[in-house]
């Protein structure tokens, strides 16, 4: 079977735990080639995955006839660009989020997307993510408006070391940008005013007021506790509700026939216990696995660390429970990542129009964003006009 051949630009730490591993195991993609400017990375890569070659030259990627593909997984300042250059070299593009920093970029990338045959998806992955694509299907026919409540906060203090690129990148576009796809997926609508509160970098609050009387408010924040998982999202319209927790733990309510689920960690991982003990499990596990390093957390952040005790015996002993890989610190729910690159890989093999998120969605989300931060400035809400 004919498999698409993948060429990757830029290929640090989330590209070597997710795109990476997700590529060299498809049954759809071969990995080509990897560029970065980080030769020892690049010698990594070599013996661990099956690669063609590497390259600390980007272009290599571009000039390669057999690449059909290209993941963009570099700083967010480059992704413009690298998009634009991408589609002008005839590739179907996969960049991570954000596809921009500003206006004029997310412009430049749509005029590239409307004049080449490449297709183009930015990695809001969120959209693959089982738990939402199941609560989109229930919503689908739910009288408007919609009253949505989103969390994204969680500690992240490697986002805030000094010097380092994110020290002065506002987290409501480099993070939020999810959430903000997210909502207007499930929405298939943009806000028509938007409003923020908190500080540029960090922590804010946002509301989002949609034409048909539908309203978001966001938190998305890096306080809190590494304790306590990240994300958690209510649905409520007429006599109906949806909560998902981690993207984990769903409950359904006011839908005749229909009943909670469970989905399982990324790529799987302790399924078992998972389906047999719930969410539960799924939180107790999760900070378990960082059990061992907790005074590093203390003495690197000053943050205290104890196991998650429910009021109840519970029904396992967690402590019984290590990481079901070597050296795994961390357990991840289920995000979509793989589902939105293989989903676009088989497109491309197919023939057939991807539903990854496109440019129109990637500039949707990075304007939403500069407007959330416009508003912030002025403390006023925003008229938003896409």
């Amino acid at each position: 079977m004919r498999k698409v051949q993948v060429g990757f630009i830029g290929a640090g730490h989330f590209i070597s735990a997710m795109h990476l591993p997700t590529a060299h195991t498809s049954e759809n993609m071969d990995i080509r080639a990897i560029a970065d400017l980080d030769e020892e990375l690049l010698k990594k890569h070599s013996s661990n995955v099956q690669v063609a070659y590497t390259t600390t030259d980007y272009r290599k990627i571009l000039d390669d006839p057999e690449i059909e593909m290209v993941i963009i997984g570099t700083k967010q300042d480059l992704h413009a660009r690298f998009i634009i250059e991408s589609l002008d070299a005839g590739k179907w593009v996969l960049c991570e989020k954000p596809m921009a920093e500003t206006k004029e970029e997310t412009q430049a990338v749509l005029d590239a997307e409307k004049c080449n045959a490449g297709k183009l998806a930015i990695g809001l992955n969120r959209r693959f993510a089982p738990a939402y694509a199941e609560t989109k299907r229930l919503m689908q026919d739910v009288k408007r408006p919609w009253f949505i409540n989103y969390r994204l906060m969680y500690p992240n203090p490697s986002k805030q070391d000094k010097g380092g690129f994110y020290e002065t990148q506002p987290r409501i576009l480099y993070e939020g940008c999810h959430i903000l796809d997210l909502v207007s997926w499930l929405l298939e609508e943009v806000p028509a005013r938007v409003f923020m509160t908190g500080d540029r970098l960090l922590n804010n609050c946002c509301i989002l007021d949609y034409p048909d009387g539908s309203q978001v408010s966001f938190m998305c924040g890096s306080m809190g506790s590494f304790c306590l998982w990240k994300e958690y999202m209510e649905v409520f319209a007429n006599w109906t509700a949806i909560t998902v927790s981690e993207l984990t733990d769903m409950r359904v309510r006011g839908f005749p026939g229909e009943y909670d689920r469970v989905y399982t960690p990324h790529r799987n991982e302790r399924a078992e216990e998972v389906h047999k003990w719930g969410f539960d499990f799924y939180e107790a596990y999760k900070v378990q696995l960082m059990w061992e390093n907790r005074e590093d957390y203390k003495n690197t952040w000053g943050m205290d660390f104890e196991r998650v005790q429910r009021p109840t015996p519970s029904p396992f002993d967690i402590t019984k429970f290590g990481p079901e890989k070597p050296g795994q610190v961390n357990v991840n729910p289920d995000k979509g990542w793989v589902g939105s690159v293989e989903h676009f890989a088989r497109c491309l093999l197919e023939g057939t129009n991807p539903d990854n998120a496109d440019g129109k969605a990637g500039a949707i989300a990075t304007n939403l964003a500069i407007a959330l931060l416009e508003s912030l400035e002025t403390g006023q809400p925003v008229d938003f006009k896409q």
